[in-house]
């Protein structure tokens, strides 16, 4: 039988050492895990429809709108709303020197002369503009101390003393008007009110069978008479009449005469002159349809076709009486 043989090995010195080829998990904290993704996965799934809306009201919020409670607390009332003040119903109490302020206008140092029976005043432009004063249109409302209505003065007319009505931006212009004593006597307060010819009151005349009608308006030395058609101006004719009694009767015949004279240089306007032993007389008629708005002595001409409510209502502010 045959000799087996051995191959012979070297054996290290060294001591030998384990070597480690791989590790195991706990299955407990495992399993755990499994278990945590598993039902996180499924709520997300089961709520996935409330978690899409709750995102989408982050990303896009709905506006909110204020509520208006329907029955305000008891114990907290609306507060009633305050009226607007009309300017042009405050009453100031007449004062020498009196001053109304408007935004567009002043009127200051107003002064009554209770002996010469006038009414004095100065208007402002409180514009930076030029301003046609007579077109803004104000009054001045002279009242009795019980506020009773005395009479109304145009604010500002061209007459034979005013040359012009247009101011530059802050200038102002001094008036004076005739009143009546009554007014220079028994004032107690003043309004300055702005009108337009929708305010005026109607005025009714009778014409004749062709349209025709007249307007009368007087004072104290002049008549004047304005021709209607069909409720449209045509014509004025003035009549003045002075007698040589008068005080300051030269004074008075000279003025009247100038006036007279320059009339008749005027288109459309016709001035006579009369004079006697007893005084003088004028008769001065106006042809609107050539003749452009002026002032004949104290009295408006207007425009032609004009309504008679304007004339009425403008002509008693000048201090006529109108009929």
């Amino acid at each position: 039988m045959a000799k087996k043989k051995y191959k012979n090995f070297k054996v290290e010195g060294e001591e030998l050492k384990p070597i480690a080829i791989g590790a195991f998990e706990s299955r407990k904290r495992t399993s755990i895990g499994i278990f945590i993704i598993l039902t996180i996965f499924v709520l997300v799934v089961i709520f996935l429809p409330e978690i899409s809306e709750k995102v989408n009201e982050y990303l896009n919020p709905t506006p909110v709108t204020p509520v208006t409670p329907n029955n305000p607390e008891p114990n907290e009332p609306d507060e009633p709303e305050k009226p607007t003040e009309n300017v042009d119903e405050t009453f100031y109490e007449y004062t020498p020197g009196l001053k109304i302020d408007r935004e567009l206008i002043s009127v200051s140092d107003i002064n009554i002369d209770a002996t010469n029976n006038t009414l004095s005043y100065s208007v402002t432009n409180n514009e930076n503009d030029y301003q046609d004063i007579e077109e803004l249109n104000y009054y001045l409302e002279i009242y009795n101390a019980d506020k009773t209505l005395l009479e109304r003065v145009k604010l500002v007319s061209l007459g034979e003393d005013v040359t012009t009505t247009i101011l530059a931006p802050h200038a102002f212009a001094n008036f004076t008007r005739n009143i009546s004593e009554s007014s220079a006597t028994t004032i107690g307060y003043l309004v300055l009110v702005k009108k337009t010819t929708d305010d005026y009151p109607e005025v009714t005349l009778s014409p004749d069978s062709e349209g025709n009608a007249n307007l009368v308006c007087t004072s104290n030395h002049e008549n004047v008479t304005y021709q209607f058609t069909n409720n449209k101006l045509k014509q004025v004719t003035s009549t003045i009449e002075y007698l040589a009694t008068e005080t300051n009767y030269t004074d008075i015949y000279s003025r009247y005469q100038t006036l007279s004279n320059s009339y008749n240089t005027t288109t459309g306007i016709t001035s006579t002159f009369f004079t006697s032993t007893s005084g003088f007389n004028i008769t001065t008629i106006v042809d609107l349809e050539e003749a452009s708005r002026t002032y004949i002595f104290n009295a408006d001409s207007f425009a032609l076709d004009t309504e008679p409510k304007v004339v009425s209502f403008e002509m008693e502010a000048l201090g006529f009486d109108c009929n």
